[in-house]
């Protein structure tokens, strides 16, 4: 059932997938501003950087799905394994961004110099949304490779 879309339909979904990412990206950003007192002692991304950004990420994204494409394997499961892994990265981050902003500020605060890691809650958020994500993908490629297409 998963493979039975066409190859070009799995393209219109890696597209899909990369178009969430790169809206997600935006999302996971916008509104996430320092306060005043630390403006100053954190180095902020001009927008000359945030526009380049922009227009690098569909590259970067084209490049990377380009590179796995000349692996072996059928393109629908590339593009399978692609549409997953770009979608689930919003999805692991975005709501725990207030979260990871919050222990930025805080740790800034006490030392403007230290690296900000994020907290355990955060951490275990994140790795079990992708975690999830990732067995339910190898379990759908698995029930696949079951009923006759070979990965």
């Amino acid at each position: 059932m998963l493979f039975s879309i066409p190859e070009s339909g799995w393209w219109l979904i890696a597209l899909a997938a990369t178009a969430f990412f790169m809206i997600g990206m935006l999302v996971l950003g916008a509104g996430m501003k320092l306060p005043e007192d630390l403006r100053d002692t954190v180095k902020q991304p001009s927008r000359k950087a945030k526009r380049i950004a922009l227009l690098l990420m569909p590259l970067g994204c084209g490049a990377i799905l380009g590179v796995n494409l000349l692996r072996p394997e059928p393109s629908p499961t590339i593009l399978f394994l692609y549409s997953v892994a770009f979608a689930s990265i919003p999805i692991a981050l975005i709501p725990v961004r207030g979260r990871i902003l919050k222990n930025y500020i805080a740790e800034k605060r006490k030392n403007p110099k230290a690296e900000a890691t994020p907290d355990g809650l955060t951490m275990a958020w994140i790795i079990s949304v992708l975690s999830v994500l990732l067995l339910g993908a190898v379990i759908a490629l698995m029930m696949t490779s079951h009923h006759g297409m070979r990965l």
